[in-house]
């Protein structure tokens, strides 16, 4: 997302369209053109612009992630479930048949995974496949950086003093999402700060600097204690000479991801809650949200790279137990294409498994 009155197309050094700011300047992803339908021009909420001559404020965030407070039902532990019903076991046979005929008929490479928490069952499409997941893998980090804040050993209301380096991964600049790679040098956020920009706005640099701390080794371990064989977060976002191995990652251990924030793997409920607050405050819902509207609370992290579009999102109802989905197009025509395709199908899922009650 970006502000289409301010700001000239320019290439990246990854050779890629960006906007280059004159004078205000907002970023969600990587492709202009791809815009919150909600607002295609001012910026989203919790997406907030650089004050005229002054550095993006930490006292900004905070306004702006007030505006839309998370509602607190979602934190509620669902009850342990009985025996599936007939009716809930058919539901979940059919929903299966109708997700593959759909991402059949699409003709699109789709890596799906679904978990619901009601009947506890997994629906999966080429779910073990491992791929680049782009900012999708950034939840693996925010796992590691929960867990190291619950033993202590990260302190999120610690500061850190913005510098020109931190928008460089090596000698690449750091592009795509995000707006800290345009802000001032000398601005002060706390990690805390950070980490939500890495969640809500799919911050870049706030992301490696994030890493910076946790260390690639505490991504590693988080993994193996959670059983992601398959997960890796290795480099920096945009660290194009790394001859480290590329962060890697499956839709179903996306999923599982989210099922550890959920299950409150990674940290107790305070960091829980908070990880779990960042995701629903993203600014992107036009995937696995795109058709859903108000019927559930959509905590997501989306990814995008040339060759994958993705969501990924605990779905939270107010009448069931929550749902946590992961999808991926590979190669689609267009970004559009995939996250159409993406809400379809995760609008098929809502419509099996958490129907409108009739009031």
């Amino acid at each position: 997302m970006a502000n289409r009155t301010a700001g000239t197309r320019v290439k990246t050094a990854a050779g890629k369209q960006t906007w280059k700011r004159k004078q205000k300047f907002f970023l969600i992803e990587t492709t202009p053109g791809i815009y919150c339908k909600r607002c295609p021009i001012a910026p989203a909420p919790g997406v907030f612009p650089e004050k005229e001559g002054t550095p993006l404020a930490k006292e900004q965030i905070r306004e702006a992630n007030a505006a839309a407070p998370t509602p607190s039902w979602i934190f509620k532990l669902p009850p342990q479930q009985g025996p599936l019903t007939d009716k809930e076991a058919a539901a979940v046979s059919s929903l299966k048949d109708e997700l593959f005929e759909k991402i059949a008929a699409s003709g699109r490479q789709v890596r799906l995974s679904l978990y619901d928490y009601a009947a506890q069952k997994w629906i999966e499409h080429q779910a073990d496949l491992q791929f680049y997941p782009a900012s999708m893998i950034k939840t693996l980090l925010l796992l590691a950086a929960l867990e190291l804040a619950e033993g202590g050993k990260l302190l999120l209301e610690r500061p850190h003093l913005l510098t020109e380096s931190d928008k460089y991964a090596g000698k690449t600049p750091v592009a795509g999402s995000g707006i800290l790679q345009f802000a001032t040098a000398g601005s002060s956020y706390t990690l805390r700060e950070l980490l939500r920009l890495m969640v809500t706005l799919s911050d870049n640099v706030a992301a490696n600097i994030i890493f910076e701390r946790v260390g690639a080794a505490n991504c590693a371990a988080t993994a193996k204690r959670l059983g992601l064989t398959e997960s890796v977060f290795s480099r920096k976002l945009y660290d194009l000479e790394s001859k480290l191995p590329s962060n890697k990652s499956t839709a179903r251990e996306l999923t599982r991801m989210l099922l550890a924030l959920q299950n409150r793997e990674a940290a107790g409920e305070e960091f829980t809650r908070a990880g779990i607050e960042m995701m629903a405050a993203t600014a992107l819902k036009d995937r696995i949200g795109r058709f859903i509207g108000e019927q559930a609370v959509v905590a997501n992290k989306v990814g995008t790279v040339d060759g994958i579009v993705g969501d990924m999102a605990l779905l939270y109802f107010p009448h069931r137990p929550p749902l946590a989905l992961t999808v991926a197009v590979e190669h689609p025509p267009d970004r559009e294409d995939a996250a159409h395709l993406i809400g379809t199908l995760a609008a098929a899922v809502v419509r099996k498994l958490a129907p409108r009650r009739r009031t």
